[in-house]
């Protein structure tokens, strides 16, 4: 069973956005394949020098982190970042999360067996 997460909101203001990191993380751990896609706000998600607990919300980079112990797959698309002003560099230091493009969306879903969005 492979697991795809579409994270499409920001991540503050939304309780989803944490619980499908830790969700993410939990998978991995019991050695489920997982996939997650930032598209739209959700491209807001990986970025670096974020200070959650300064608002009241739980931090998720460790929980990005925590995948690259798992298999698993983090994929940002370009156009959204683009839409908001942001590169890849925007991004945590260190997350190997790839950039594609909107008309690879389509083919990510389908390598996956669970797709659940955000």
């Amino acid at each position: 069973m492979k697991l795809l997460l579409i994270i499409r909101k920001p991540p503050f203001g939304w309780i989803h956005i944490v619980e499908a990191v830790r969700l993410a993380a939990a998978a991995g751990s019991l050695t489920i394949p997982v996939t997650l896609l930032f598209i739209d706000d959700g491209v807001y998600c990986p970025m670096k020098n974020q200070f959650p607990k300064a608002i009241g919300y739980s931090a998720i980079d460790r929980f990005l982190k925590m995948l690259q112990n798992f298999e698993s797959k983090l994929y940002v698309v370009k156009e959204s970042l683009d839409e908001r002003g942001l590169t890849i560099d925007d991004l945590i230091p260190g997350l190997p999360i790839e950039s594609i493009v909107q008309s690879d969306v389509a083919k990510i879903i389908a390598e996956n067996d669970i797709a659940m969005a955000f």
